[in-house]
């Protein structure tokens, strides 16, 4: 099912942790959990959750862009991943995960990744970034399209991000916790962008190895509906 979103939603600090240890979403349902909110009262984002998976369809409105963010456990030491996907006919759209503070969301970030496509004197561009607040940034060419993943590391005040489980980024950053996961998307007013959330989560360091794979674990003795 779609949903036309042009309003605020009041901001649920509904967690979707188990006893406060972690958080993890693989939107397996027909519609956003409760600790979703959205952020953007002009923009209107259409989209489904369907197989396991969040499809951001469209950007509509005055301000054709949208961001989501759920509340996470406050790690000083984390380890989040999201994969994510994007299409091969892209129309200027952009996706960003990112680790924040609060509100608003620009000027309160800890981390962020992201994919974007553009267009520059008729020649397209597909770029995947990644920056630490108080510290480097990095862009480099991005595949076309396909599912990949984001992974940013923050580990006794030293942060790593990773793009397909290969080092993207290394530096420092600030030492704020993150206390939000917000995932923004952006694109053409109207225009199809199927951009492609397939699961988020955030745990604390060292203990994301072992949570991981369980995680994993549970995921591969679930049944997965195809598309």
């Amino acid at each position: 099912m779609k949903r036309y979103l042009t309003f605020l939603l009041p901001l649920a600090l509904v967690p979707a942790t188990g006893a406060g240890q972690r958080f993890f979403d693989d939107f397996d349902g027909e519609d956003l959990g409760s600790h979703w909110s959205f952020g953007n009262p002009k923009g209107g984002m259409i989209y489904s959750v369907h197989d396991s998976l969040l499809e951001v369809h469209s950007l509509e409105g005055y301000s054709s862009r949208e961001w989501i963010k759920a509340p996470i456990p406050e790690f000083e030491d984390f380890d989040m991943r999201a994969r994510v996907g994007w299409t091969d006919a892209p129309k200027g759209h952009l996706l960003m995960v990112m680790l924040d503070d609060g509100w608003p969301i620009r000027s309160s970030y800890v981390a962020q990744m992201t994919y974007q496509h553009g267009i520059t004197d008729g020649q397209e561009y597909n770029l995947v970034q990644a920056s630490f607040e108080g510290g480097p940034f990095r862009q480099a060419d991005a595949p076309r399209d396909g599912f990949h993943e984001f992974r940013i590391t923050r580990t006794s005040g030293a942060f790593t991000a990773y793009f397909n489980d290969q080092i993207f980024l290394t530096g420092n950053g600030t030492d704020i916790p993150p206390r939000f996961l917000t995932l923004y998307f952006d694109g053409p007013d109207g225009e199809d962008v199927d951009l492609f959330v397939d699961r988020v989560s955030v745990v604390p360091e060292p203990l994301s190895a072992s949570v991981l794979v369980a995680g994993i674990g549970a995921l591969a003795l679930r049944p997965r509906r195809k598309r």
